[in-house]
């Protein structure tokens, strides 16, 4: 990545969710060619203000919400052939220029709706798995995770057994957060 990547204060997941994701799917598009991959990873680049957007070619910059929610229905096209969305109304609506899909694998616009609709809120669930953070975007150590769990279910009887059965889980997140973070190392030191 050769540009300052930001993030637009609409986006809704946190700027390290989004660093971390970006950094993933770039590893799994160059190690395993997934074109949902290279689809996550030339929408964040545009996000971010470093490309155009991938499904229509749109380098507007800086990207809006209206850019992006048009963005998301021409990747929905892709994947709606037979029953498209009415894109041109839509543009029309969101007040963007209408810019219709470009011809490319409909793998790549399942990666940039997917990636779209958790930028924009729609979905909680990331693209793809990312490593735990704490909320000052450092790697969520097992004492964070198990004291978050105790603060989202508040209502709960958290005995010995319900404490221990967390502190597991906590470990075991742990353990998957240091491998994605070994992997997004290793992905930065391929691109120097």
């Amino acid at each position: 990545m050769s540009w300052t990547a930001d993030a637009p204060t609409w986006v809704v997941p946190s700027r390290a969710e989004i660093a971390d994701l970006h950094w993933l799917a770039y590893a799994d598009a160059v190690e395993t060619r997934s074109p949902s991959a290279g689809g996550i990873t030339a929408t964040l680049a545009w996000v971010r203000g470093g490309a155009v957007a991938p499904v229509t070619g749109r380098d507007q910059q800086p990207v809006t919400v209206a850019m992006a929610e048009a963005e998301l229905w021409a990747a929905w096209a892709l994947l709606t052939p037979d029953v498209p969305p009415p894109l041109e109304q839509i543009s029309r609506d969101l007040g963007v220029p209408f810019l219709p899909p470009l011809p490319f694998a409909a793998g790549r616009g399942d990666g940039a709706a997917t990636v779209l609709s958790w930028l924009l809120g729609t979905t909680t669930v990331p693209p793809m798995p990312l490593p735990a953070r704490a909320p000052d975007g450092r790697p969520a150590d097992a004492q964070t995770l198990v004291e978050s769990a105790i603060a989202a279910a508040p209502h709960r009887i958290w005995g010995p057994e319900e404490r221990h059965a967390a502190r597991a889980a906590a470990r075991q997140t742990v353990e998957r957060s240091q491998r994605l973070l070994a992997r997004i190392r290793a992905a930065q030191e391929r691109v120097g």
